[in-house]
């Protein structure tokens, strides 16, 4: 199998990553890159980069993650997936990580502290603080140790025992998740069932 990619940041990537080895280990990988840094480039971007994953690429299956930032994810979710054009949404699994991905790495608080070896009450509430920290802490924000920090991130996805509590404490994992698994059962492949694990 082939998963390919289309997201924002290097946090969005490396988490892809860890669900990808973490759900699908002997998949392949391929990313989508799309130019500019705005969310209007990355809806532009949108539909070239599906044709270049899925024809190009020969990707089974395309996993596109954005951020709700101050929106509600809900509605971020329904005007986006409009840019997925008709002849790719039967591959594309979509994700709207509720406020930024940074919030889905820090769901589990307890999980967190431990990986980035501080205290639970070091880790800043869900406001705009909280995503520098968890950048910061990783190491996504220094460009030497960039691809490192991506592995740490990944790493941080794979080795957790469970992602029980990204599903119970957060609707907009929950239902990517969701649209993972059922995007699975369709095309007759297995993914791990984190509810049980």
């Amino acid at each position: 199998m082939k998963i390919g990619y289309y997201v924002q940041g290097d946090a969005d990537e490396a988490v892809v990553w860890g669900l990808a080895r973490r759900w699908c280990p002997d998949a392949a990988l391929a990313s989508g890159r799309f130019r500019g840094s705005s969310k209007e480039s990355f809806r532009r971007e949108l539909g070239k980069s599906l044709r270049d994953l899925v024809g190009h690429k020969a990707c089974d299956v395309v996993v596109v993650l954005t951020d709700a930032d101050v929106n509600p994810w809900r509605r971020v979710r329904r005007n986006e997936t409009t840019k997925i054009p008709e002849e790719y949404r039967h591959v594309t699994v979509f994700g709207v990580a509720d406020r930024n991905i940074e919030w889905w790495l820090a769901i589990d608080r307890i999980a967190l502290a431990r990986e980035l070896d501080c205290r639970v009450e070091d880790i800043p509430g869900d406001g705009p603080h909280l995503s520098g920290f968890v950048k910061r802490r990783f190491g996504l924000t220094d460009r030497d140790t960039r691809e490192d920090a991506k592995e740490r991130v990944c790493g941080y996805v794979l080795r957790a025992s469970s992602l029980r509590p990204w599903i119970r404490e957060s609707d907009s994992f929950a239902a990517f998740y969701d649209e993972a698994r059922s995007w699975a059962a369709k095309n007759g492949c297995s993914l791990r069932n984190e509810l049980e694990a």
